[in-house]
């Protein structure tokens, strides 16, 4: 029978703090308009979570995808916070390459459509942890004053050195108001993800617009892990010794 044993915490969704959001929200509120396809590639190339999850790869493989989900999720908030207004767009068939000169991981985001819905396609090559592929859609984006709210399903693919893969489609909607709280500006995410990987775990994780973060990952018949908590307080996965 499952126990109810935490081995170990992952921080899920560490997602900027009201601080950090109200400094980016003062930044890009006075400045050019965003450019979409660079904050993409800014936020692919933040792969902290990823060296994380390759510690895991062999012998906790479900706390790996956890990490896993963990990155989708930090790159889906990072690449929409702080967006006031219509992003720039790149050119179609535009290849924009970002580099980062900490780990020397480097993005490739390719604009791939404008019309009816804006695409990326996106390759990360992160040296001695993962390639990362995939592709974003902007599906509907309002912007009405100080309102804003977007819809972005991603698909993703995470090969790791070792040989552990992973994939993750998520559809991802946010939403914020720059004058919900004075001089605060926040970004609220919700929505739905499913995961898998090559050692048969498969994984669902739901987040309310609350906050609110709930989900599973299975092996076959059984629960080896919970997602549990909030976005604004925390988010843990639970795993179950056998």
């Amino acid at each position: 029978m499952l126990n109810n044993i935490l081995r170990k915490a992952i921080g899920v969704a560490v997602v900027a703090s009201g601080a950090a959001v109200a400094t980016a929200g003062a930044r890009y509120a006075g400045s050019k308009r965003i450019n979409a396809a660079q904050r993409l590639g800014e936020a692919l190339l933040d792969t902290s979570r990823l060296d994380e999850a390759s510690r895991y790869t062999d012998t906790e493989s479900e706390a790996a995808l956890a990490a896993c989900a963990a990155y989708l999720i930090n790159v889906a908030h990072q690449a929409s916070s702080g967006i006031t207004g219509p992003p720039a767009m790149d050119a179609i068939g535009f290849e924009r390459k970002i580099k980062s000169d900490r780990t020397n991981s480097t993005a490739t985001v390719i604009t791939t459509a404008h019309d009816p819905e804006a695409r990326w396609q996106f390759d990360v090559e992160a040296p001695g942890i993962a390639r990362i592929s995939g592709s974003r859609r902007l599906k509907s984006s309002r912007f009405t004053g100080p309102k804003v709210h977007m819809q972005t399903p991603d698909t993703v693919s995470i090969r790791f050195d070792n040989g552990y893969s992973v994939s993750i489609e998520s559809d991802l909607e946010f939403s914020g108001n720059l004058l919900a709280v004075p001089l605060k500006p926040s970004t609220q995410v919700f929505g739905s993800a499913s995961l898998s990987d090559n050692r048969r775990n498969v994984g669902r994780l739901k987040i309310e617009s609350n906050g609110e973060v709930t989900g599973t990952v299975t092996r076959g018949t059984e629960i080896v892990g919970r997602f549990e908590g909030s976005l604004t307080e925390g988010v843990t996965f639970r795993q179950y010794l056998p």
